[in-house]
């Protein structure tokens, strides 16, 4: 299984999807260090069973007809039924800047609509920026995003259960209680949720 680094982000998901269907990440999956382009050639070639791709990854790959999708964590349950990702800050920044954290935060979820309601001007922007180099490939994987689930999905439980598959992977040692007490703050995200209009 190609991961881009161990103890990266890819690592940390693969192994706990592992742990969560019975699958011991540390003796049962040989890891190797590979990113992007390289990897993807690689499992082309045969020389990789597995990789995990975030976009524009799997796009590319199904451009070129390389692998196959063994689970689609924007479309398959439980995963699906959580944040794939979430905005994190340095809590004293946040202690000492609660205006400006809550401006970044906005900024965040007003660029989330602009992608969700004008994909196409968010595939340019991120086109005319560098990031990805095909407009195509950009637009696709904006289509392909459940941008609108912000407002269903529950950040708290969301910690909790991966939290609860990180422990099982043996990556963390922390309970999920800990964890959200002591790291999770969602005031200004149940502001927003108010203030912005759906």
């Amino acid at each position: 299984m190609a991961v881009p680094a161990l103890g990266s982000s890819q690592h940390a998901y693969i192994a706990s999807m592992a742990a969560y269907v019975g699958v011991d990440p540390q003796k049962d999956i040989n890891w190797v260090v590979q990113r992007g382009a390289h990897a993807m050639q690689l499992l082309a070639e045969g020389k990789l069973d597995a990789l995990i791709g975030f976009p524009p990854e799997p796009q590319q790959m199904r451009a070129r007809k390389i692998g196959h999708v063994v689970v689609d964590t924007g479309l398959d349950r439980p995963w699906s039924e959580y944040f794939c990702c979430m905005l994190t800050a340095n809590r004293d920044f946040v202690r000492r800047n609660p205006v400006a954290a809550k401006r970044a935060t906005r900024a965040i979820l007003k660029a989330r609509a602009v992608c969700a309601l004008e994909p196409q001007r968010g595939a340019q922007m991120l086109v005319d920026r560098g990031y990805p180099t095909s407009y195509d490939l950009a637009l696709q994987t904006l289509k392909e995003i459940p941008f609108g689930k912000w407002r269903e999905l529950d950040p708290e439980d969301t910690v909790r259960f991966f939290a609860l598959r990180l422990h099982e992977a043996g990556m963390i040692k922390s309970s999920p209680q800990k964890i959200i007490a002591q790291g999770t703050d969602w005031r200004f995200l149940n502001e927003l949720k108010k203030e912005l209009k759906a």
